[in-house]
């Protein structure tokens, strides 16, 4: 009985531990990345961000820039007291709490031209697949690499349930 316990125990600790390691960078516009044309408020109501994700901001070094600011801020693309400030071209910010969160570009101008975008992170750890690029990886919409998820759990319950088999056998 102890022994099966212990089964149960270490297969919970395998299946948990698994879902765990999976969280996603979403890049901010996709493939046209943090610039103008992207109607940033679709982008991010298209996504579900969870605590562990990353948003990977990726401009022109000089052209663009990404401010943290209050919501207050992100409302009247006030630039004059953000909360970060990140100008290196490939910035990276974890999602570290749950809670809404908002980014704006700080030149003049390309705020109220719709650099600007607010995204909700939900608590609990991120167990969304992606698809990997050569730096980063996307959220995939109803694609392959939301089925070839599916097949990795399908094949982690059996990987537990043989485990069990065995041990129990």
């Amino acid at each position: 009985m102890a022994l099966r316990i212990a089964a149960m125990a270490a297969l919970l600790v395998l299946c948990v531990s698994y879902h765990s390691a999976e969280a996603t960078d979403y890049t901010v516009g996709d493939a046209q990345q943090w610039g103008f044309g992207v109607n940033y408020t679709t982008w991010a109501s298209s996504k579900t961000f969870l605590v562990g994700d990353t948003l990977v901001f990726t401009y022109a070094n000089g052209a663009h820039d990404v401010l943290e600011v209050q919501k207050s801020a992100y409302d009247s693309c006030a630039t004059s007291n953000p909360t970060k400030q990140y100008t290196d071209g490939n910035t990276r910010i974890s999602l570290t709490s749950s809670g809404t969160r908002y980014f704006i570009c700080g030149i003049t101008g390309h705020c109220s031209g719709g650099m600007k975008v607010a995204v909700t992170v939900s608590a609990g750890t991120s167990t969304t697949p992606s698809a990997p690029s050569p730096s980063t990886k996307t959220a995939p919409g109803p694609t392959s690499a939301g089925h070839m998820s599916q097949l990795k759990d399908v094949l982690v319950l059996l990987l537990g349930s043989l485990i069990m088999s065995l041990i129990l056998a």
